[in-house]
């Protein structure tokens, strides 16, 4: 019982990540239709970009989780004008891009940092909490509390705000929303920078309780993608719950099944909702499908 409360907590802040990643994803994709699977290393760019404030500028967490996700949304910024402003439409294309920007992104890193991973030393992953007899960092904590503001933060904004209204009116009905006076450019440009500034979030959330290196946005990249799916493409709250729910299962899964497998159940539980629910628990079933 103890080894499945330890587990579900684990399971929460890895959730909490995943939901942050998948936002990202689902925010570009439900908005401007663009599968930008370089995602992940805009996730380790923002784990880097958080090391480089906190240890050689600031010295302060915060404010150097805060500063990377500026430092990400200046760059989502020049990403969309530069190259998917361009590429809209072209799904094929997007992908190449989305491919070539991960050996840059990957390269660039190599090269200024080093192919060794880093150590970014926090004071909430040397403190610990404890709740009965189980303890754990009070990062863990710091990660989901700062998602689950994350989460309702958005939530107020798409609601209840006028760019929010304008984002959900784009990503409903382009051609409405030109009518009504929108600029889709505006809109797009806000979207992709507001979804690497989370992608960052994520990444500084993580990277004090792991090493920081190239390779670190790989697998959250896939489990972003299987969040997804299993959400429903384009839907805010089934990214939110797919993240969660990925993160719990896979880590119950060590519980009866060696640590180096529970990747593998993850997947297989994407497979299994591409075979029986294609559309997620979220999605909206499209026209003649089954």
């Amino acid at each position: 019982m103890l080894a499945f409360a330890e587990q579900g907590m684990n399971g929460l802040m890895m959730g909490a990540i995943y939901a942050l990643f998948a936002l990202g994803m689902v925010l570009i994709y439900g908005v401007m239709h663009v599968l930008n699977f370089s995602h992940g290393v805009l996730f380790m760019a923002g784990a880097y970009v958080c090391q480089v404030i906190f240890a050689q500028l600031t010295g302060n967490y915060f404010v150097a989780i805060l500063g990377s996700m500026l430092v990400l949304a200046l760059v989502g910024c020049l990403l969309e004008k530069g190259i998917f402003q361009h590429l809209r439409g072209s799904l094929s294309m997007q992908i190449v891009a989305s491919m070539g920007l991960i050996m840059i992104v990957q390269n660039g890193i190599i090269y200024f940092f080093g192919p060794l991973a880093l150590h970014m030393r926090v004071e909430t992953v040397e403190s610990k909490i404890r709740l009965g007899p189980l303890s754990f960092t009070a990062q863990h904590f710091v990660i989901i509390g700062v998602t689950l503001v994350a989460v309702v933060a958005l939530d107020l904004f798409l609601r209840h705000t006028r760019l929010g209204t304008a984002l959900r009116a784009t990503s409903q009905n382009l051609e409405a929303a030109r009518v009504v006076g929108i600029n889709p450019d505006s809109i797009f440009l806000m979207t992709f920078a507001l979804a690497t500034a989370l992608a960052a979030l994520a990444g500084a959330l993580l990277g004090p309780l792991f090493l920081i290196s190239p390779a670190m946005g790989d697998l959250p990249l896939l489990k972003g993608l299987t969040a997804i799916v299993l959400g429903g493409m384009g839907s805010v709250p089934g990214a939110i719950i797919g993240g969660f729910v990925i993160g719990i299962l896979e880590a119950q899964a060590t519980l009866v099944l060696p640590t180096d497998y529970r990747d593998a159940v993850v997947f297989a539980a994407l497979i299994g909702i591409l075979l029986f629910r294609p559309y997620g628990l979220f999605g909206k079933r499209e026209r003649g499908e089954p």
